[in-house]
């Protein structure tokens, strides 16, 4: 009598695996449609002239544009990787750090929804944002948006790990690095990170016993962020006080 019931866990767990693996799949495969296919517009193409500037020129210009500089970081070191051309994969070759973004996307989404719900709604979640065509267009756009999104869910995701109690110093250096990254990816990440303190005094504020230091430990966390971010803050202080 107790077989069945005891071989139902391993073979939901496989069947839910299949099913995870099937949905990003999906997800890269719609990624992968279409890439490159249309011509790059005119936001793209600045995303690709500031990546082929040397660093120095490139910072200096993204020191009076809408944007930081780590994106355009990024996409440069891609390109020395792949070398895009006008004839070899210019809009293909590009558009790969967004595709890559986007599967991580899937991945922590996955991941965060099976942490504050259960697998079967984390798959629903993961699943609806593979076929998503707001999703998928991103995802192959030679801009940062995708990647801001990625490094907004790795602390969203670090957070809810270091509240959960486990390695907590490795959680909080993982948060300190994406949300500076993110930082250093999009200014708007800064309302994202504002979002995920107001959930971090719900989640560690005192009185229950213990949650004090831990809070304390957070608050560290946002002090390492800003100290990574720091040698940017005097550019962001002249751009708004003088736009």
């Amino acid at each position: 009598m107790d077989g069945p019931v005891l071989d139902a866990k391993p073979k939901e767990r496989t069947t839910a695996r299949i099913a995870l693996l099937l949905a990003l799949l999906t997800g890269f495969a719609l990624r992968l449609l279409h890439l490159g296919a249309e011509s790059l517009w005119y936001d793209e193409t600045v995303s690709v002239h500031l990546a082929r500037q040397p660093i120095p020129a490139m910072i200096a210009h993204t020191a009076g544009d809408i944007h930081p500089p780590g994106y355009y970081l990024l996409l440069h070191l891609w390109q020395q990787l792949t070398a895009p051309t006008l004839l070899h994969g210019l809009e293909y070759l590009y558009a790969w750090p967004s595709v890559f973004a986007g599967m991580v996307v899937l991945a922590l989404l996955y991941a965060t929804g099976r942490r504050l719900f259960n697998p079967k709604v984390a798959l629903v979640a993961v699943t609806l944002a593979a076929v998503n065509p707001f999703q998928i267009w991103y995802s192959q756009e030679v801009r940062m948006y995708t990647a801001g999104a990625a490094l907004g869910l790795l602390c969203l995701w670090a957070l809810l790990a270091f509240a959960g109690g486990r390695h907590k110093v490795r959680w909080l250096t993982v948060y300190a690095l994406a949300a500076a990254a993110g930082l250093y990816t999009l200014y708007y990440f800064a309302f994202w990170l504002i979002a995920l303190n107001l959930v971090a005094i719900l989640v560690l504020w005192p009185p229950p016993t213990g949650r004090g230091r831990r809070f304390a430990a957070w608050l560290a966390a946002q002090v390492a962020t800003l100290v990574l971010f720091a040698p940017w803050l005097p550019i962001v202080a002249r751009q708004v006080t003088d736009p």
